[in-house]
């Protein structure tokens, strides 16, 4: 149970020009997880980078794994080990495993109770298991994981009423412009919040719509949906002055959109007002754009206290939730525990049943005569036999298990001359196909 690892920084603890620093792209995800596979020597690490935190789950042995993950999200990325320690938590065994199901239920976020969460986590997931960075313990975590997220959406309160980023951004380009009707808006990348905002302005009546994307491909399928124009991303500075309502959610590493370029477009536009929203991490646009006369610039961490005053209502839902994460921690640890003795309960009955099979075959080749009935009933005595001196050896390992004591599992096992015992099969569940809650395969995004 204590090899369950989580390391993190988010949005409670960290600034957003920390978090953009740590910030993984995509294509660094696979050399990163090699890299804390390595450091921890284990073969289980699946790497979470969203715009409001950073995590590193692993399920591996040693007390020094803090210091180890800290070490490696140092040097990935260019900093002091002992500067992220004061903005880094860390979760061993049961927090881990808790920590884990509230990030997916959506009770760690900044908006409390959205589910897009889920949807990056389960990205993560997949792309972990597709560089084979999970094994049956992290598989059977995180599938526990995605389904307790769908149980709190489904038995309690905490998606109700939900005011997220993307309408507290609506609500406040709904204050700089009267008419909708005749402005524009420009989404730059497709991630998913900035796509649910574009549908937040569709339905308060924004008048045109332009998609810019890498992919022109992508920007005409997000364009078609919201009767829109794709613009390949060289045509972005010349499609700017147009926009009144800039949306920018890529996942390029460095500013995409100076204070230069606006200032160009705002003369073009004579400093027409323009609402800007930076959602991606790192960021897109540079900050010191906001002081260009008639740009309104927000970033995710700005619209932070508008969304936390309206998550009074579903707070009162929270106790529930916290109820039901400790009641499926408990059911995922009792699953666990047990199974870490599996593989000595097998290997000890094996061991049992080959001196009782052996001792049974001598002990009827001395007696040729002995008829069918009595050779079955012989049999059929000394499994009894076995059975009931095995059990309280088993209901004592058992026990042991459930104390999450791997350390006295160990001890038994030597003392019984048994040296499998380190070979667990995880929980329920581990390693099986797919449930209902298991994501499918990610596609292609811009964020």
């Amino acid at each position: 149970m204590h090899r369950y690892l989580v390391l993190g920084i988010n949005h409670k603890f960290a600034p957003l020009e920390v978090r953009e620093r740590l910030a993984y792209p995509e294509r660094k995800v696979p050399g990163a997880l090699q890299h804390v596979q390595q450091c921890l020597d284990t073969d289980e690490a699946v790497l979470l980078s969203t715009c409001n935190r950073v995590e590193i789950y692993a399920f591996a042995e040693g007390m020094d794994a803090r210091e180890k993950l800290l070490a490696a999200l140092a040097a990935d990325h260019g900093m002091k080990a002992e500067y992220l320690e004061k903005l880094c938590y860390f979760h061993r065994g049961r927090d881990a495993v808790e920590h884990l199901l509230r990030v997916c239920g959506g009770l760690d976020s900044l908006v409390l109770g959205e589910t897009q969460i889920l949807s990056q986590v389960k990205r993560s997931y997949l792309l972990a298991q597709s560089e084979s960075s999970t094994g049956k313990q992290l598989n059977a975590l995180f599938h526990r994981a995605f389904h307790v997220a769908k149980r709190l959406h489904t038995d309690t309160g905490i998606g109700q009423g939900q005011v997220s980023v993307s309408s507290v951004a609506v609500r406040f380009v709904k204050r700089i412009f009267d008419d909708l009707a005749s402005k524009t808006a420009l989404l730059i990348g497709a991630g998913e919040v900035g796509e649910l905002t574009l549908t937040y302005l569709r339905e308060a009546g924004i008048g045109r719509v332009v998609v810019v994307s890498r992919s022109l491909d992508r920007a005409k399928e997000v364009a078609e949906r919201y009767k829109g124009d794709a613009v390949p991303v060289n045509l972005l500075e010349d499609y700017l002055p147009t926009a009144d309502v800039v949306i920018s959610q890529t996942a390029a590493e460095d500013r995409i959109l100076t204070k230069a370029q606006f200032a160009r477009s705002q003369k073009q536009r004579r400093h027409a007002p323009v609402f800007a929203l930076d959602l991606a991490v790192p960021r897109d646009i540079e900050e010191s754009t906001a002081e260009l006369e008639g740009v309104f610039l927000y970033n995710v961490d700005d619209l932070e206290h508008v969304v936390a005053e309206n998550t009074d209502e579903r707070s009162r839902e929270l106790e529930r939730c916290a109820a039901i994460v400790r009641q499926e921690a408990d059911q995922f640890l009792a699953s666990f525990q047990t199974y870490a003795a599996g593989p000595l309960i097998t290997e000890l009955r094996a061991k049992a049943i080959a001196i009782k099979n052996a001792e049974l075959e001598r002990v009827m080749s001395k007696f040729p005569e002995l008829t069918e009935a009595q050779r079955h009933e012989l049999a059929a005595f000394s499994e009894r036999l076995v059975n009931k001196l095995l059990h309280p050896q088993i209901q004592g390992i058992k026990q042991e298990a459930a104390r999450g004591d791997t350390d006295s599992i160990r001890r038994i096992a030597l003392a019984l001359g048994i040296d499998k015992a380190e070979e667990t099969t995880g929980p329920a569940g581990a390693g099986q196909p797919a449930s209902e809650d298991a994501p499918s395969r990610p596609e292609p995004r811009d964020n």
